[in-house]
């Protein structure tokens, strides 16, 4: 499993290894510029919502960076 978590430690998104395609690795790579940290794990869980300013600032809008990506090739 790979565990994506915020600065703080704060777990927010889990992949299994087993679904790492071209999409799911360009996922990792746009949370990763954000200053995330990734990690595998044997397991984890997810954590309560945070609200630290690395929290508050982080973007989930990968799918709307694709679709711009798309859009302009």
């Amino acid at each position: 499993m790979i565990a994506i978590k915020s600065k703080c430690g704060a777990v927010f998104l889990g992949i299994s290894e087993d679904f790492l395609d071209a999409e799911m690795k360009l996922n990792i790579a746009y949370y990763k510029a954000q200053g995330c940290i990734v990690e595998t794990v044997d397991e984890f869980s997810f954590s309560k919502k945070c609200r630290c300013e690395h929290c508050v600032k982080l973007e989930h809008k990968f799918e709307e960076l694709i679709e711009e990506i798309k859009n302009e090739y």
